[in-house]
């Protein structure tokens, strides 16, 4: 999901081998996989430090609140599925309680959104805004979800509900619902009004990066889009978002060799292994090509006998892209387009149709674009293909 997904809870706030039989390690020598690093970077230290004061008061609400957003912050930078559980087993005392207090029920929100258990996150967040009814974090993480399962009414309604209590955020995540919603050059004002009044530092900074940039490049100005989401980049150059939409960003102009140097050291984010294997295809990498299509391949099948599909369209590009499964691509595309309805959505079903011989079935992503009405050039000849322009006399 847009990190739109995903990146909302910053605002506010695999494996290497396909399962098979279980295998036991001859000695306690044996590495059985390598994890993350985590180096001493503020952030990290911030989580050590209150890990431990945590284990001295083990009672303290505030204290595990403040650890578990500290989590979910790092989620969100690192994707690191760990620190999710992480987020959840902080508060898990406080969850089992007849009536949870809202902030615990708003970082459980944010776990089931990341998970994509989007009508779970959207219950607590209801509970929330019974108990505090103009919660903010409630209502951008509600403007979120709704924005992605193509409900941009109710998105816009629960935007509306900040602007009172803090504008900027308002603008942007209105200019996120209007971005998609066939209005793209009101949505930029937005975007750029919210941008120029927010710290030039810190999440929600980073969220307006990656929305403007994201804007920009559906709307046809790619070099903008690529300054916008580079300064972002300056800002925190491991926020996984915005690596992400710039390697798409690249990817389209060609521009393979780049991507790779951005994320050569990437390797564990799923979603940028995957671009640092369509830019390895793209700039004829083989070797490492090779090597990475397996990783993914392997990561997929893992996640998909978890009973995990959040990946549904990072699979469904690896088929489209890395592994010419036009079908399978297809068919997850469509699962995918049932979670979730956003750009990246849109041109992943057409482009599946198109390979897969099957335009009718990319007809749900063509409504979506027509009321979206983005000017982007990519997704518009992607449009031109599965739906040609009649010839004069009406002949095909």
């Amino acid at each position: 999901m847009r990190m739109s997904w995903l990146l909302v809870g910053v605002v506010w706030l695999s494996m290497q081998g396909v399962w098979a039989a279980p295998q036991r390690p001859g000695s306690d020598n044996v590495v059985l996989e390598h994890l993350p690093r985590r180096d001493n970077d503020p952030l990290n230290a911030e989580i050590a430090r209150l890990q431990l004061s945590r284990l001295k008061r083990p009672a303290d609400l505030e204290a595990s609140v403040a650890l578990a957003r500290l989590h979910l912050q790092r989620f969100h930078r690192d994707a690191d599925p760990r620190d999710l559980g992480q987020a959840e087993a902080t508060v898990a005392s406080w969850l089992r309680q007849p009536a949870p207090p809202a902030d615990v029920l708003l970082l459980r929100a944010s776990v089931r959104q990341s998970n994509h258990q989007f009508e779970q996150a959207i219950s607590d967040l209801q509970q929330v805004l019974g108990q505090q009814p103009g919660n903010a974090q409630a209502l951008l993480m509600l403007a979120s979800i709704r924005q992605v399962q193509g409900k941009y009414e109710q998105a816009k309604e629960s935007c509306g509900g900040l602007v009172i209590q803090d504008p900027p955020v308002a603008s942007i995540c209105l200019g996120n619902v209007l971005a998609i919603n066939g209005q793209l050059p009101q949505a930029l004002n937005l975007l750029a009004r919210g941008a120029a009044t927010v710290p030039g530092s810190g999440p929600v900074f980073l969220w307006a990066a990656a929305s403007q940039g994201e804007a920009l490049g559906w709307a046809g100005r790619p070099k903008e889009a690529e300054q916008v989401l580079r300064a972002g980049l300056k800002v925190d150059p491991r926020d996984a978002y915005l690596k992400t939409a710039l390697a798409d960003l690249l990817l389209q102009a060609n521009r393979g060799h780049e991507v790779i140097a951005l994320l050569r050291d990437d390797g564990r984010n799923d979603n940028l292994l995957l671009r640092l294997a369509m830019a390895e295809k793209q700039a004829g990498r083989h070797a490492d090509l090779v090597a990475h299509v397996q990783d993914l391949k392997a990561r997929f099948a893992a996640a998909a006998e978890r009973g995990d599909r959040v990946h549904l369209r990072e699979e469904a590009l690896l088929n489209l892209y890395l592994l010419n499964e036009a079908d399978v691509a297809l068919r997850l595309a469509e699962a995918n387009w049932a979670v979730q309805k956003e750009v990246a959505d849109c041109r992943l079903l057409l482009a599946a149709a198109l390979a897969a011989h099957q335009p009718a079935r990319a007809m749900p992503a063509i409504a979506w674009l027509r009321n979206a009405n983005l000017p982007d050039p990519a997704l518009q000849d992607l449009l031109r293909q599965l739906v040609p322009t009649p010839r004069l006399g009406g002949k095909p």
